[in-house]
């Protein structure tokens, strides 16, 4: 029954007609709860698109950033979506102009899109780009990180029907979708984690003595505690350093925390 819940979608015209539906929240968390498991993102984006599908949307997109990575390097994307929005939002270099990434750093809740302030042309043009691919109404998703980390991400519904998540069911509806943007986020963290462990091999012993740098412990506290000489703890720090490519043991540390590996 739950795969041709929504069979008659293209009918609905409203988001009440999707969230008034008795099993509504569990037809959508029948989709959630198997994001963790996963293996790679053909499979997740899968799940993305089936879920969108079950929350009433037309197209969707997840994206997952560090804050003020100004490289937009860390910026990581799923699409469920005509991809020919992302080609053109990256050739325009709009991640300093779009205010739903700007909202989804500063804020928590769930916004339509239509409630968030529109400040400049460029991030106008960035919205109506956005309405051109699916997204002629659109509700915004962020999802924090907990524990000190500073990668955010973002879940954008949307719908091609102008106007569709401004009436009854918005509330009903936030309560499916900040669980898909919270499994996806913590998805993606696990996934860049298990990356950064596979390329540059930090084992469990580098793991300690970041974590020992990162709460501020001093060389000779260190070397104390893993009984080492202050020389070999240098040494150490020295080829982790080069190990994940940053230039001293202040960033090593940092990084590793940026991870979640500490």
């Amino acid at each position: 029954m739950a795969a041709d819940c929504f069979a008659e979608k293209a009918s609905v015209t409203a988001l009440v007609d999707f969230t008034g539906r008795a099993d509504y929240l569990s037809v959508a968390g029948d989709v959630i709860r198997r994001v963790p498991e996963a293996v790679d993102e053909t499979q997740a984006l899968a799940l993305l698109c089936e879920a969108t599908d079950r929350l009433g949307a037309d197209a969707s997109a997840f994206v997952s950033f560090i804050r003020d990575d100004v490289s937009h390097e860390s910026y990581r994307f799923l699409l469920a979506c005509d991809p020919t929005w992302c080609l053109e939002y990256e050739r325009r270099c709009w991640y300093a102009n779009d205010p739903w990434l700007a909202y989804a750093l500063r804020h928590s809740e769930p916004a339509r899109a239509s409630e968030i302030p529109i400040t400049s042309r460029q991030q106008r043009d960035a919205v109506e780009l956005a309405m051109q691919y699916g997204f002629q109404s659109a509700a915004i998703i962020p999802a924090p990180s907990s524990g000190g980390l500073s990668r955010l991400g973002v879940l954008c519904l949307g719908s091609a029907t102008a106007g569709f998540y401004e009436g009854d069911g918005f509330t009903i509806f936030k309560l499916a979708a900040r669980p898909l943007a919270m499994e996806l986020h913590e998805w993606w963290i696990a996934r860049i984690r298990a990356e950064l462990v596979a390329t540059t091999r930090v084992t469990a012993e580098d793991v300690l003595l970041l974590r020992l740098e990162r709460q501020g412990r001093s060389t000779k506290h260190i070397a104390a505690e893993l009984d080492m000489s202050t020389s070999a703890v240098d040494s150490r720090f020295q080829r982790l350093n080069v190990k994940l490519g940053v230039p001293n043991r202040r960033s090593a540390a940092a990084l590793a925390a940026e991870y979640g590996l500490i």
